[in-house]
């Protein structure tokens, strides 16, 4: 029996999955078929795994060895995550079981940097919740949002890798630009105004968020209301490379759009074309960010009917902007509840598959962890893994099953032994055994860029006292 079967059945077991007719069966023709399987399975195996070897200098005992954290990056919108300040407080209750089901899967969080929040008055700036005089509630339908500094202490205390988001954003006041700065009129004040924020942003920061979405959705529309400066694009970029670290991660994060400009178009499509562009010119350009978003019961009912998004388009469009010679980032995940729970957990749990399965691909980011969260416009397709009041949908579950579960690597060795050998998933393990009587604990990194080979010391070196 092959593993989707296996999970399939493990699924009805536990009343997670949906009844036969829930899921058209063209969605699963499309999904459970053995070409289909087979492409994601070995895709897994050869580029999320690779055989280790760890020795020690003298045999140890009761070795047991367990992959603590991937190198691929699972994350969720941490700026929208469960808050103890203003305006809405939640209970520490509340707060710890959040945090624990947001750590339980994820590794990474992204934590809205949005000019609009950081600076609403002119020189003003909020970081938190703390200067009541610089708190702006009018974007009542998201009450929950948190600020900057909230969101990266949320990421830092839960030990998640913070991604910040973003510099530039060609849309007015209801999302990104403040109301000031739309009143400056003049483009060049604007372009003034906007490396300040840049500038703030940065400095604030610097070498505590290493990964940007340096420019947000420039392919597909351009607000109205928007003032824009000449190439702005390309000059965030440098500008952002200007203030920031040279090892910082720059990405540029398109809709949802940019999968079928590149399945209709190829090389002609619009952000491939930008895309292609910065690169180009020179633009520290790091990653691709593609958003994934069904902002719609009919978008999410032509996917399970096998119209859009199928398997074969999805590789296609990945492959394409693969061609950029730039890993891809899934960036934001929207899939709605609106067919039932059991059909955003199954399409989930596939599209996660093919995303971990791509060679070029190296995060995956759902969007609103928790139903109530989204903006209004998209409340309602209830797009989060988890219930307002906390509890685990069947999303979770299946994510749960995946990355906590089945995507892990646990060895262990009854006998003395002074070397292992064993396949696993990149990542940070825990090494756990007993020499001379004493129980031990160290942390090994296998990359997939990393020594293949790793040799250990029974007895952990420690670093503190190696230079004295």
């Amino acid at each position: 029996m092959g593993k989707t079967a296996i999970f399939l059945c493990a699924c009805a077991a536990s009343g997670l999955c949906a009844a036969d007719g829930q899921i058209p069966q063209k969605m699963r023709d499309l999904w459970e078929n053995p070409v289909t399987e087979a492409r994601i399975e070995t895709g897994i195996r050869a580029n999320r795994m690779g055989e280790f070897y760890l020795d020690f200098d003298k045999p140890v005992e009761d070795l047991k060895i367990r992959l603590d954290r991937h190198e691929f990056l699972f994350g969720a919108y941490a700026s929208r995550s469960v808050a103890d300040g203003q305006p809405v407080k939640y209970s520490r209750e509340q707060i710890d079981k959040y945090a624990d089901l947001y750590k339980r899967i994820f590794n990474y969080g992204t934590v809205a940097t949005v000019w609009r929040r950081v600076e609403p008055q002119e020189g003003k700036l909020r970081w938190d919740y703390s200067n009541d005089e610089n708190i702006d509630l009018s974007y009542t339908s998201n009450p929950t949002v948190m600020q900057s500094d909230t969101a990266l202490a949320f990421c830092e205390k839960n030990g998640i890798t913070p991604k910040g988001h973003t510099f530039a954003w060609p849309i007015s006041v209801a999302h990104f630009m403040p109301a000031w700065a739309l009143d400056l009129k003049d483009p060049k004040l604007v372009e003034a105004a906007a490396n300040r924020n840049i500038r703030n942003i940065a400095e604030r920061y610097r070498g505590r968020i290493k990964i940007w979405d340096v420019v947000n959705e420039a392919a597909d529309y351009i607000n109205d209301g928007a003032i824009l400066y000449d190439d702005y694009v390309f000059k965030t970029f440098k500008e952002a490379e200007r203030l920031l670290p040279p090892d910082d991660v720059f990405l540029i994060n398109e809709t949802t759009a940019a999968w079928y400009q590149y399945i209709k178009n190829g090389e002609t499509g619009r952000f491939y074309m930008l895309a292609k562009s910065l690169i180009d010119r020179g633009a520290k350009l790091d990653g691709i960010g593609l958003q994934f978003h069904f902002f719609s019961d009919k978008a999410f009912g032509d996917v399970l009917d096998g119209k859009t998004f199928t398997p074969r388009d999805m590789v296609k469009a990945l492959d394409g902007y693969a061609k950029l010679g730039r890993p891809i980032h899934v960036t934001e995940i929207t899939i709605p509840t609106s067919r039932g729970e059991e059909a955003q957990a199954y399409f989930a749990r596939q599209a996660y598959r093919l995303f971990f399965s791509h060679p070029a691909v190296e995060a995956i980011t759902w969007w609103n962890m928790r139903d109530g969260q989204a903006a209004s416009n998209e409340a309602h397709l209830m797009g989060g893994l988890i219930k307002d009041d906390l509890t685990p949908k069947a999303s979770y579950r299946a994510l749960e099953q995946l990355i906590a579960k089945d995507w892990q690597t646990n060895v262990s060795y009854g006998k003395p032994t002074k070397s292992a050998h064993f396949e696993g998933f990149y990542g940070m393990y825990d090494v756990s055994y007993k020499f001379e009587g004493k129980e031990y604990r160290q942390k090994v990194w296998f990359g997939k860029k990393s020594p293949r080979g790793q040799k250990l010391g029974a007895v952990p070196i420690d670093w503190r006292k190696r230079f004295y």
